[in-house]
C-alpha cells in the first residue's frame, strides 16, 4: 500500500512537471491572436496573428504574410480555420517567422465548393473579378488585414515597415506571386514555391499574344482597376522555387485555368512543366527582373528543411535597399 502511494505521488509529480514544461514551450514561442472579421475595416474574414517572443528586439522590421491554402474546396468555414490553426501553431510559416523573429499574419479566406472554379487560395482570375459579397476582392481585404495588424502591433510598441514579406507554397505560392504583381508597392520580398513552373508573366503581351490575368497582367486595369507598375515590381526581391520532381500540375484542371487561359499557356510556355520553367526564366530575364529562380534537384511538391532554411536566409538578407541572392542548398 505504501509503495502504491509512493508510485502515485511520483506519477502526479511527473505529470505536473511535464505539463509545466509543455506550458513553457507553448508560451516561450510567442502569442497567437485571432482577429475577427471586420467589414468596416475592410476585411470580411478573420485572420490569425502570431507574435514571437522578443519580436520588439528583432533587427528585421517586417510583417510576414502567408496566404492560407486548405488544399481542398469546402463550404464549411471551420475546415479552413483548422488548416490555418495548424499552420500558425506548428507549420512552416510559424517556423519561418520564429527564425526571423517577425510577426506572422495568415488570413482565413474560404475556398467555396458551391463555386469550385473560383480558386481563391491561388488568387486566380475568377477570384479577382469578384466585386460583391464576402469574397469580394480578397487581395484588397488582405491589404486591410495587413494595415490592421500593423496598427495592432504598433500599440504593442512593435513598429514595422509599411512593406511586407510574403511567402506561399503551391496554391498560396501562386497567390503570393500574383499578389506581388498586383501590389508591388506593398511587398519588400516575396518567396513563392510550387508555382506550376509558371510564375505570372509581368507583361500585357508576349510574342504578340495578349496575356490576361493570371497568366500575365493585360486586363488587370479592366477587372481590378490596377495599372501594372513594372518599375515598382523590379524593386521587389523575389525567390521563386520548384522541386525537380514536382508533378503537381494544375494546368489541366478547370478550377485553376479555363480553356482560353490553358491554350494561351500552352502556346506561350508549353504543356510540359520543365519546359514552362525554362521559358519563364527567359521571360523574367528579358524584363531584367531581379528574381532568383531555383529548381531543387531530387525534391517533389514539398518544402524540405533545407528549402525552409533557404527561405529564411533569403528574407533575412533582403531587408535593405539592395536585392541579394542566396546560395541555395544543393541536393
Amino acid at each position: 500500500m505504501k509503495n502504491r502511494k509512493i508510485f502515485l505521488l511520483i506519477t502526479v509529480m511527473l505529470i505536473v512537471s511535464i505539463t509545466f514544461a509543455l506550458s513553457k514551450l507553448l508560451t516561450v514561442s510567442g502569442e497567437i491572436i485571432i482577429v475577427e472579421a471586420n467589414s468596416e475595416k475592410g476585411f470580411n474574414y478573420e485572420y490569425y496573428l502570431y507574435i514571437p517572443k522578443e519580436v520588439e528586439k528583432s533587427k528585421i522590421k517586417y510583417l510576414l504574410v502567408e496566404p492560407n491554402n486548405t488544399g481542398m474546396v469546402s463550404d464549411n468555414h471551420d475546415i479552413h480555420v483548422k488548416k490555418v490553426e495548424n499552420l500558425i501553431q506548428r507549420g512552416h510559416p510559424k517556423r519561418i517567422a520564429s527564425a526571423l523573429t517577425v510577426p506572422l499574419l495568415i488570413p482565413v479566406f474560404d475556398r467555396p465548393e458551391n463555386n469550385w472554379k473560383m480558386y481563391t487560395h491561388s488568387l486566380d482570375s475568377d477570384t479577382l473579378k469578384i466585386n460583391k459579397g464576402q469574397l469580394a476582392r480578397i487581395d484588397l481585404q488582405l491589404i486591410s488585414m495587413i494595415n490592421d495588424a500593423q496598427n495592432r502591433l504598433k500599440e504593442k510598441d512593435i513598429v514595422l515597415e509599411e512593406k511586407i514579406f510574403i511567402h506561399g507554397f503551391s496554391a498560396s505560392g501562386s497567390f503570393a506571386n500574383r499578389f506581388t504583381a498586383l501590389h508591388p508597392e506593398k511587398v519588400k520580398a516575396v518567396v513563392s514555391g510550387g508555382v506550376n513552373c509558371m510564375p505570372i508573366i509581368p507583361a500585357e503581351k508576349w510574342n504578340g499574344i495578349e496575356l490576361p490575368f493570371h497568366i500575365g497582367v493585360a486586363n488587370i486595369d479592366e477587372i481590378a482597376g490596377i495599372r501594372f507598375n513594372l518599375e515598382e515590381y523590379k524593386k521587389v526581391a523575389q525567390y521563386i522555387y520548384m522541386g525537380e520532381l514536382d508533378d503537381n500540375d494544375t494546368l489541366p484542371f478547370s478550377d485553376a485555368f479555363n480553356e482560353d487561359e490553358r491554350q494561351i499557356v500552352i502556346e506561350i510556355l508549353g504543356s510540359e512543366m520543365k519546359k514552362r520553367w525554362e521559358k519563364s526564366k527567359v521571360i523574367y530575364h528579358h524584363f531584367e527582373l531581379p528574381a532568383q529562380m531555383v529548381m531543387y534537384k531530387g525534391v517533389g511538391h514539398t518544402i524540405t528543411p533545407e528549402v525552409e532554411n533557404d527561405i529564411i536566409n533569403f528574407f533575412r538578407l533582403n531587408v535593405g535597399d539592395e536585392i541579394i541572392y542566396i546560395n541555395p542548398y544543393e541536393y
